[in-house]
């Protein structure tokens, strides 16, 4: 994966200023997808859960950068920036993993298995309080 500041370089994130009131309405957005992720069943509608996981942690991401005053329509961006805000490359290389087959089902009608919706699931937990602790920050 390239790094933030290539996207910065190349003109796909820009910098202006710090969009607080927006952030906190994507860190909302993004917890109430969570919640509806928690009334569907996974073995049912592992898609909806995969997708609707990705895209809570795809609002997070933006609300921190547009926090810090950085701006970009890329899904690629904001998970690069994730190695600023102190996750390995493990982490970001999976999210952008999660990305691509994200926007397979949501764009080409890909199917998305029960255990890639249990993957992103667990994926979450396990970044949950890191990014949390950063959002908190922004709430």
């Amino acid at each position: 994966m390239e790094s933030f500041e290539s996207f910065i370089e190349s003109g796909i994130v820009r910098k202006g200023f710090a969009d607080i009131q927006r952030a906190k309405k994507l860190i909302k957005d993004g917890e109430k997808r969570i919640i509806g992720v928690g009334l569907l069943d996974i073995n049912q509608l592992p898609k909806f859960v995969f997708e609707n996981i990705y895209d809570a942690i795809r609002d997070f991401l933006y609300a921190i950068l547009l926090s810090e005053g950085y701006n970009t329509k890329s899904h690629e961006a904001p998970i690069a920036y994730l190695s600023n805000k102190g996750f390995d490359i493990y982490t970001v290389n999976k999210l952008d993993k999660f990305r691509y087959k994200r926007n397979g089902s949501k764009y080409y009608g890909e199917d998305i298995s029960i255990d890639e919706a249990k993957d992103i699931k667990a994926f979450y937990l396990e970044i949950k309080d890191k990014l949390y602790k950063i959002l908190n920050q922004i709430k």
